[in-house]
């Protein structure tokens, strides 16, 4: 689409490209006669007003001195600058954003006014002293982490009962007789002996503590009169 020229807006050289390369800023002078040069020679070009962004209020403003920008056709952004370089005027520099200069008296006033305000809401700002240490807390106060590692001894164990004699001589027999059926080759007797013998110690053996245990509980009994 091909833009008409007007004013001071935006104005073309009556050609039309796909996409646009921002190529310089010039004199809104020689701004027509660059527009004439580039369609000579078959580049399309337009030209807009230069505007300038402020980095804080991000307001628009035009630069002064006032110039355009000038964009051409993205493909032959190469030979245009060739062009300009041998038939157009001079450029115009971008100006830089202008940088709001800083009031100390200002900002003394604003931060003054902030203090005020905190103080209005929360009381008073005590002064700043030296920096103090709190004292530890007190012993009831004082996390499990805090108390010394106790390490949890166990009594020693009850002694062995001592066995009796009978007991013990019973228990002989068992493990005698075991021995007697389950080996009794190593002992030198052939298997039916071995076996019968065997048996023999084990009954002898579970007898005498039977007869242990019966005493211990005829022992255990009531004193008193039998009915």
């Amino acid at each position: 689409m091909t833009l008409p020229r007007r004013g001071r807006g935006r104005r073309d050289n009556g050609l039309d490209a796909v996409l646009w390369h921002p190529l310089r800023d010039v004199d809104p002078r020689v701004g027509e006669h660059l527009l004439d040069v580039l369609a000579a020679a078959g580049i399309a070009a337009y030209l807009e007003p230069s505007t300038d962004v402020d980095p804080y209020t991000r307001g628009v403003s035009l630069p002064s001195p006032p110039s355009d920008r000038l964009f051409v056709d993205r493909a032959r952004r190469t030979e245009a600058a060739a062009v300009l370089a041998e038939h157009g005027g001079p450029t115009v520099p971008a100006s830089p954003p202008p940088v709001p200069a800083r009031d100390p008296v200002a900002d003394d006033a604003a931060f003054a006014a902030i203090v005020a305000a905190f103080e209005a809401e929360h009381g008073p700002t005590p002064a700043a002293g030296p920096p103090r240490e709190d004292p530890p807390p007190p012993p009831a106060e004082r996390s499990v982490l805090d108390l010394p590692d106790e390490h949890f001894e166990p009594p020693p164990p009850p002694p062995l009962p001592v066995l009796a004699p009978a007991s013990l001589y019973a228990l002989i027999l068992i493990l005698v007789g075991a021995a007697l059926i389950i080996a009794p080759g190593r002992l030198g007797l052939s298997v039916d002996t071995g076996l019968v013998l065997g048996v023999g110690a084990l009954i002898g053996g579970v007898g005498v503590l039977v007869s242990r245990m019966r005493d211990r509980s005829t022992d255990d009994g009531d004193d008193g009169a039998v009915v």
